[in-house]
């Protein structure tokens, strides 16, 4: 399970924030926002109601409780051959060993 500090950061990296950028948006402290990335602690309803809206995510993916999308299900270079029968290359099998 994706931990929330996890999410935070990387959709403010997403987003090509700073934690001084989200620090000023939600009048916390740059240090707060780290600790938040960090698990050191977390937002409060109103600060992920804030982020949710910054980030334009639902807050159960900013709690790491969506399930992906199919899109991201496929940015997974595996999955994608997984589905589409894309196998390997190197002259074997499809599960990529020599016969």
């Amino acid at each position: 399970m994706v931990e929330i500090g996890e999410q935070l950061k990387y959709f403010r990296q997403r987003k090509g924030m700073s934690q001084k950028q989200i620090a000023e948006l939600l009048h916390v402290t740059p240090q707060t926002v780290s600790k938040w990335e960090l698990n050191k602690s977390a937002p409060d309803y109103d600060q992920l109601i804030a982020l949710s809206k910054i980030y334009r995510k639902s807050i159960d993916a900013l709690l790491g409780q969506a399930k992906p999308s199919l899109l991201d299900y496929l940015a997974d270079s595996q999955n994608f051959r997984n589905q589409y029968g894309v196998y390997s290359t190197n002259g074997g099998d499809k599960d990529g060993k020599d016969p």
